[in-house]
């Protein structure tokens, strides 16, 4: 399966806005790493309202 939601760990900074303003409320903050996941990616609609509000790029939608 090809990927659809990619997260860059390592410049996620877990501030939990691409959280706040996923449409189909995919993405949270997991609690041992402060770091963005994704619960279940097939669901993801590709707005990129989550790429377009990370202030570090952490966050990619692939169309």
């Amino acid at each position: 399966m090809n990927k659809i939601v990619m997260i860059d760990e390592s410049l996620c900074i877990g501030c939990g806005q691409c959280v706040e303003i996923c449409p189909k409320k995919i993405l949270f903050l997991d609690l041992k790493t402060s770091k963005c996941k994704v619960s279940d990616e097939t669901k993801c609609g590709k707005a990129q309202c989550c790429e377009k509000i990370c202030p570090v790029k952490a966050v990619k939608i692939v169309k």
